[in-house]
């Protein structure tokens, strides 16, 4: 005969630790909002700011985050580093501030030993902090250093292993390389050359390398050609707080600049066979292109995409709607909704289109369920946020 069977049951445990989570989502959903509401009606900043493994949000009328950090007792020690810059000006409405406090890391560069504080996380930034410049075939490995008799210091320890500077001269021109090949003709065959062992001047292609080699070609069997090309000016931006987010005005259209490349090619009679770069070169610097940028939070602008597909939903983007339903214009306000606004308007629909785009914002922000208990029906089919940005 079978045992009976009973349907499981979840544990107190189970139970408590779902209703704590659910109070949290609670309390901390309402908190943040009422946290932006105050933050709005002060006319002030809402930054987070991640530090010491603590994370608080707070309103502030701080200019830039260095000042957000000061009025809210955080110091900034030596080699700290913090995203974005503390030089950053304050001029959106929601900042995320992350501070990286700097540790002692030692890097090892062959014979010579730096120690440096830096916040940074990248072994090859941390190197640049030290004041050290590494080339992209240097290789930059890291781990931990716990001697602190043998590297007066306990904390990360970074090693650069340096690939081997040689030059290639063929004719007058020299050409500057880093390889981690050991033999010249090795070398020659990763940088596309083609040549005899007749062709070296005193050098054998087994010949190892050493630091700063110069291997001299004689006669070089592939041709060397030179390609010039514009290099496009960078742009750079200059953020403007009274324009709004879509203002772009290009100021200085910049200038392009040129680059020389350099190749090896390889032919047969007159068909080419293959090409190695050699070099590239800047020949004349491109002056940049300074463009402004509008900064200024506009909050029908920010949110012009959701606004349409929500009155679009609503009504098909009927501004002046009025179906004898209760409900009135392109958002389908409640005339009781309406009414505490205050618009100066007797319904929705009577309104002209910025007004009811401005209160449908209002009235979503305002809401502890925004969006979803504002506009549950369309927030469910365009999986619209709960609420506008």
């Amino acid at each position: 005969m079978e045992g009976k069977k009973h349907r499981p049951v979840m544990s107190v445990v189970a139970v408590v630790a779902l209703f704590v989570f659910v109070v949290f989502s609670v309390v901390f959903g309402q908190s943040q909002v009422s946290l932006t509401n105050t933050a709005k009606a002060e006319n002030k900043k809402l930054v987070t700011i991640f530090s010491d493994g603590n994370k608080k949000t707070v309103p502030t009328d701080a200019k830039t985050i260095g000042e957000a950090l000061k009025l809210n007792g955080i110091k900034l020690e030596k080699g700290d580093v913090v995203e974005p810059v503390a030089e950053t000006l304050l001029d959106q409405p929601f900042y995320n501030i992350n501070v990286y406090r700097a540790f002692p890391s030692l890097v090892v560069d062959g014979d010579k030993k730096t120690t440096v504080l830096s916040g940074y996380r990248s072994p090859r930034q941390v190197v640049a902090a030290a004041g050290l410049k590494v080339y992209d075939e240097d290789k930059v490995s890291l781990d931990r250093s716990d001697n602190f008799v043998f590297d007066g210091v306990v904390g990360q320890r970074i090693k650069i292993d340096r690939a081997t500077p040689v030059d290639i001269q063929i004719g007058t021109r020299i050409f500057e390389f880093r390889t981690w090949k050991k033999t010249v003709g090795e070398v020659l065959q990763e940088k596309g050359f083609s040549v005899n062992e007749s062709d070296l001047a005193g050098l054998s292609l087994n010949d190892p390398i050493y630091k700063d080699m110069n291997i001299k070609i004689l006669k070089l069997v592939s041709d060397i050609i030179q390609i010039r090309e514009a290099v496009e000016p960078e742009v750079q931006y200059k953020d403007d707080p009274t324009k709004p987010t879509s203002f772009r005005l290009t100021e200085d259209p910049g200038k392009p600049g040129e680059k020389v490349i350099s190749f090896t090619v390889n032919r047969k009679g007159d068909v080419e066979l293959s090409r190695q770069k050699l070099e590239e070169k800047v020949t004349i610097p491109a002056k940049p292109k300074i463009v402004v940028r509008g900064t200024k939070y506009d909050a029908i602008g920010d949110n012009a995409q959701l606004l349409l597909k929500l009155r679009t939903c609503e009504t098909g983007g009927r501004y002046n709607a009025n179906t004898g339903n209760g409900y009135f214009g392109a958002y389908q306000f409640s005339q009781a909704t309406w009414n505490r606004w205050n618009t100066g308007y007797a319904r929705a629909d009577l309104a002209p289109p910025e007004v009811q785009d401005t209160y449908v914002l209002k009235n979503a922000k305002a809401s502890k369920g925004g969006f979803w208990s504002q506009h549950p029906g369309c927030s469910v089919k365009l999986g619209l946020p709960k609420f506008p940005f």
